[in-house]
């Protein structure tokens, strides 16, 4: 059975986009027609109409501004539809993969689950939870001390600035790449300013 949606989740530099983009080549083999959707906030590599890995992957994207621009530029003929960095969309993202479903339309996505806070990140939870099958990546820690790299799995996102952690407190939705974030384990992942939980 073919799975009807397929989400990728991960930190950052874990490879998310890479890994969707090996999917939709892997359909487009099998002669699949797939269209894949990006926000159009998204410009970190100064091309608005792919989505490109840290590593280099590349693939034609159609940029959309919201989550209902999908069904306008669906194509009669297309059997996937792929959506990267999907937890930058509002909400009204679900009811939309859902018509998708709904038509027979197999969906993947990829993004972050948490973000720089370590908290759920939009959509995301939802979504996973909607999904036939999850394919979790992580990255490797580069918390160095004098002790050199940590070298770690890496399943959190930490946000730099100035080369310092970022303050709980600074805005949820930053685009960028090595000079904003780096990938760390839970032990390094450090949120100043983040409140204290507690049990009642």
């Amino acid at each position: 059975m073919t799975e009807r949606l397929t989400g990728v989740a991960g930190s950052m530099f874990s490879g998310k986009t890479a890994e969707l983009i090996r999917l939709v080549e892997r359909a487009e083999f099998a002669g699949k027609k797939v269209q894949i959707f990006k926000p159009d906030m998204d410009k970190r590599w100064g091309k608005t109409e792919s989505v490109r890995s840290h590593r280099g992957h590349e693939h034609q994207a159609v940029p959309i501004g919201g989550p209902t621009e999908i069904l306008e530029k669906l194509m009669v003929d297309t059997r996937l539809v792929a959506i990267d960095e999907i937890q930058f969309f509002t909400d009204e993202i679900i009811p939309v993969i859902e018509e998708l479903l709904d038509r027979n339309i197999e969906v993947m996505f990829a993004g972050l689950p948490t973000d720089f806070r370590g908290e759920p990140f939009g959509s995301m939870p939802v979504l996973l939870s909607k999904s036939d099958n999850i394919i979790r990546l992580s990255a490797i820690c580069t918390h160095q001390d004098d002790g050199g790299i940590c070298g770690r799995e890496a399943t959190r996102t930490q946000r730099l600035v100035g080369g310092k952690p970022a303050n709980y407190n600074d805005p949820v939705v930053l685009i960028g790449a090595e000079e904003s974030y780096a990938p760390r384990c839970p032990d390094h992942h450090a949120i100043p300013g983040k409140p204290e939980k507690k049990v009642k």
